[in-house]
């Protein structure tokens, strides 16, 4: 496995079936006992003296699909085990990268949790909605993907929160500062579904 994270030429196929279909880890622990350990991902060709390879091949949303310890002294042999290792687990599990389609979708959701952590709201509102709307297309999508469930999820919890906060608002004693928060709310949640009416009425009210 040190050829394989080294790039030598008998290696390249499976560094190339590895960089496509996987994600790939090739952990080293000192011994079978410290494999069953409890620890987190310690980072791709980690190598330690007198330790026992693990492959472990993850699918594209977490899940481990095959896992296999062991070790092969000869390089030829390794070579081999090598082969029917990735050979079998392609057989028997597929690419296990995000299938096509949903690849920009799954982007999208990502950039949106990252602006939500950063609170920037309108911006993440924009990218839920572009994965809303791609998976309408039923010739791509027959049936609804969780990516797209997960995305009008966290659209109906911000919309929850745009109400509360109008609501907030509009029971502040200062006008103005309620006029400036009804603003505000309206700027970074408004291109949800009803947040830009409920807004507007809300400012209607304070005038009235």
């Amino acid at each position: 496995m040190r050829g394989l994270a080294a790039g030598e030429k008998d290696y390249e196929k499976y560094r190339k079936i590895f960089q496509e279909k996987f994600v790939f880890l090739n952990e080293y622990t000192t011994s079978v006992a410290a494999e069953h350990e409890p620890r987190g991902p310690e980072g791709p060709y980690r190598f330690e003296d007198r330790s026992v390879p693990v492959l472990v091949f993850k699918r594209w949303d977490g899940k481990t699909l095959v896992q296999q310890l062991g070790f092969h002294s000869d390089p030829d042999q390794a070579k081999r085990a090598l082969a029917q290792f990735v050979d079998k687990a392609l057989k028997e599990n597929g690419p296990v990268v995000p299938p096509k389609q949903l690849r920009p979708l799954l982007k999208a959701l990502g950039k949106a949790q990252g602006h939500l952590e950063k609170g920037f709201v309108a911006s993440a509102v924009r990218e839920l909605q572009k994965v809303v709307k791609a998976a309408e297309d039923e010739k791509k999508f027959p049936e609804k993907p969780e990516v797209a469930l997960q995305a009008g999820e966290l659209l109906r919890k911000l919309g929850e929160d745009a109400t509360k906060a109008v609501e907030a608002a509009t029971a502040m004693e200062d006008k103005d500062a309620a006029r400036k928060e009804l603003r505000r709310i309206d700027r970074e949640y408004g291109k949800i579904e009803g947040v830009e009416e409920r807004v507007k009425a809300a400012l209607d009210a304070l005038e009235g």
